[in-house]
């Protein structure tokens, strides 16, 4: 096993042994960090579209970091880093070749989550605010290289849902749904125009399992 899932996983069952069996209410109030992992995908927005005529913004994986103190076991404010892959396959409409790589969407943002708890599950929605960027990278000819794409102002909202299997220890899962505002160009110099603009960014939405820690 490699040695950094190897600390991983002793760190993990070490938490987990050292309050295993405890009977004590779980821990809302405090520093949190939560991650969480799962599929990336597009979502239709403004003038840009998932399916297009050539091809399609296909799912691809991606994740989500928070951390933020919670001062009330209903509220918790914080910072959140947002990491989606996607998968374009729009191809060239006379040779039928792969015109983009791989995509990636990121964003950062500002955080404040409330909710309820019932017994050991906390029942929650998150709000969001702050930029993203949607890039691809041309892989068609003499734009090989190139980097397509668009950058600005986004809002998020997220249903969650998560279950306390220690004090501490919480797993769950997580919709994040960001809505891009975007509107200036995230390409490589002088190329800002000439093929495309990356037409195929929307929206973006990532499905994901969350695993946390109140420290």
């Amino acid at each position: 096993m490699p040695r950094i899932p190897a600390v991983f996983v002793g760190c993990l069952a070490f938490l987990l042994a050292s309050e295993a069996g405890a009977e004590l209410e779980p821990r809302r109030r405090g520093l949190q960090v939560d991650v969480a992992g799962g599929l990336s995908f597009c979502l239709p927005g403004g003038a840009a579209r998932c399916k297009r005529v050539e091809g399609v913004t296909a799912p691809h994986a991606g994740g989500v970091v928070t951390i933020g103190y919670r001062p009330r076991s209903w509220l918790l404010a914080g910072l959140s880093y947002e990491f989606g892959l996607l998968r374009p396959t729009h191809t060239d409409i006379l040779g039928g070749r792969p015109l983009y790589g791989l995509a990636r969407h990121q964003a950062i943002f500002g955080v404040v989550r409330t909710g309820v708890d019932v017994g050991r599950i906390d029942l929650g929605l998150e709000f969001g605010l702050g930029y993203s960027q949607q890039v691809a990278s041309y892989v068609h000819d003499e734009f090989r290289g190139q980097r397509f794409g668009t950058r600005g102002f986004a809002a998020r909202v997220t249903p969650l849902v998560a279950v306390y299997l220690t004090r501490r220890i919480y797993l769950g899962l997580r919709w994040d749904v960001t809505f891009n505002v975007h509107r200036g160009p995230a390409c490589s110099p002088g190329r800002c125009t000439a093929p495309v603009e990356a037409p195929f960014f929307g929206h973006h939405s990532l499905l994901g399992v969350m695993f946390g820690v109140t420290i």
